[in-house]
């Protein structure tokens, strides 16, 4: 299969065949009124930064609107934290294992340091759905005892 490089600045030769090109590549949508793209290969460093940071914010943000329910969730259980939990870390990985040689050093770092954030106000929430079964337990051992 042949690639091309398509450049705006060059007037003549805009497109140039090329075998192999070091970017991020990925999948565009299907379009039907567009030419139909298999693959899509970026070179430029700051586009590739502007595209990996808006497809993680919209993991981000996915992530941030669960925790957010189960936190103000008052019937919450140790379960539906880890599953947050799971997914903190599957959008770590990602971070970690697809986007880490792309984005820049400090965005890598803010976004670690986000989920960080989310990780830990779960792992509060579940020592509250902790705590609150053993305050339940321990009133219903008293009840027992006072019948």
């Amino acid at each position: 299969m042949a690639g091309y490089l398509i450049n705006k600045s060059h007037t003549d030769d805009s497109v140039v065949s090329i075998k192999e090109l070091d970017g991020y590549t990925f999948k565009p949508r299907p379009n039907s009124n567009y030419i139909k793209v298999n693959k899509v290969t970026i070179v430029d460093k700051l586009m590739i930064d502007r595209i990996l940071s808006m497809k993680f914010d919209k993991a981000f943000n996915r992530v941030v609107k669960l925790a957010l329910q189960v936190i103000n969730d008052d019937d919450a259980s140790s379960d539906d934290c880890e599953i947050i939990l799971g997914e903190v870390e599957l959008v770590r990985q990602i971070l970690l294992n697809r986007y880490q040689k792309y984005i820049s050093k400090e965005k890598e770092v803010l976004f670690l340091k986000k989920l960080r954030l989310i990780e830990n106000e779960m792992r509060m929430k579940q020592v509250q759905v902790k705590q609150k079964a053993i305050y339940l337990e321990q009133q219903e051992r008293l009840r027992g005892r006072s019948m």
